[in-house]
């Protein structure tokens, strides 16, 4: 039976008190759950399917239909608004979404936690940026070793954060290989180690 909300006409939610209880201590009847919960769930709306980071939210086109609480008449959404997978307001997994390749070609990232969005832009377009690389380990790609351009579709910096993709190709468009990957002898102002792995950077330690 559903959550009840009226009982002998009586809006629950809405009186003062019933037979002389106040209706704030009422919490259910004959074991029924009061429920004044309103669901706000407009939509659909068109985003990437839940992704480990920004990057691979903004360059997915695996796109699926959610819902929010916010205007989802124009894009974005805003900061404090919540992302559903249906009309139940059942909240979106935790992770990173993005409208980009989905709904007009609005270039943001939302990160939800906890259904919660936060907003930011869409990492840059590809960036250069010279790494050594070692299968092995952060000792060996810290190491001595060639420098290889690979790049990145945000803005360079030091270090890169976690999440961020490393690509192969100019177009950012084949992701490199998994490893480790240091700035350490190409960058002397740079003495960091990458983990890369699953199409993402997962660690960024020291040299």
């Amino acid at each position: 039976m559903p959550d009840i909300n009226t009982i002998n006409g009586l809006v629950l939610c809405d009186e003062t008190n019933v037979n002389g209880v106040t209706i704030a201590n009422i919490t259910n009847i004959d074991g029924i759950t009061k429920s004044c919960v309103t669901c706000t769930a407009n939509g659909p709306i068109l985003v990437s399917a839940v992704q480990d980071s920004c990057a691979l939210a903004c360059a997915s086109e695996d796109c699926a239909e959610f819902y929010s609480n916010g205007s989802t008449g124009t894009c974005p959404l805003v900061n404090g608004d919540y992302l559903y997978t249906d009309t139940s307001c059942t909240l979106a997994s935790n992770g990173y979404y993005s409208p980009k390749n989905c709904e007009g070609g609005c270039s943001k990232c939302y990160a939800v936690s906890s259904g919660v969005i936060t907003v930011s832009d869409c990492p840059s377009p590809c960036n250069a940026i010279e790494f050594k690389y070692n299968s092995r380990s952060c000792r060996d790609a810290c190491g001595e070793g060639e420098c290889v351009r690979y790049y990145v579709n945000q803005t360079v910096e030091c270090p890169l954060s976690v999440g961020t993709v490393i690509y192969s190709n100019s177009s950012c468009s084949a992701l490199a290989t998994a490893g480790y990957y240091s700035p350490n002898g190409c960058d002397p102002d740079c003495r960091y180690c990458y983990t890369f792995s699953r199409g993402a950077i997962t660690r960024a330690d020291r040299c």
